[in-house]
């Protein structure tokens, strides 16, 4: 905005605020201050989403293989019906979990004459035995167990 004295015909250039005081020109945009607390909201956000979000990828690939152990039952159950025996049945399985795209869980499959145990462990390692690795186990009478 400009303002021109009386009687002079050179004007000045200054700045006023909103008010028309001359003073600072009004600067739009964020602090740094306020910038930093929203990437402090974002960070405490993200640290509490993403284990979370782990656990239930964990959760859904862990359910994924107690179901493709349940598709291989059906597939020895399948086989025993040909031959009155499970011995040989294993072939019939499909050994990765899941069965298109990275497996993260291997099925292992042993047989017996009349009974058959189906066990899906983590490609990622560590034996079942262990409590931070959650194994599935599926028997011949339907029992399934997180081990």
């Amino acid at each position: 905005m400009s303002r021109c004295a009386k009687g002079q015909n050179v004007c000045t250039e200054r700045q006023y605020d909103l008010v028309g005081r001359p003073g600072r020109r009004l600067e739009s945009g964020f602090t740094l201050i306020e910038l930093m607390v929203t990437v402090a909201i974002i960070a405490i956000i993200a640290a509490i989403a993403v284990p979370s979000y782990q656990g239930y990828i964990s959760d859904s690939y862990r359910n994924q293989a107690a179901a493709d152990a349940k598709v291989c039952a059906l597939a020895l159950e399948r086989f025993y019906s040909e031959g009155f025996t499970y011995v040989g049945g294993e072939s019939q399985c499909n050994t990765n979990s899941p069965t298109n795209g990275t497996a993260q869980y291997t099925l292992s499959v042993s047989t017996a004459v009349s009974s058959y145990t189906i066990t899906a462990s983590p490609v990622s390692g560590g034996s079942c035995s262990d409590a931070s690795v959650e194994c599935v186990q599926l028997d011949r009478d339907g029992t399934q167990t997180i081990l």
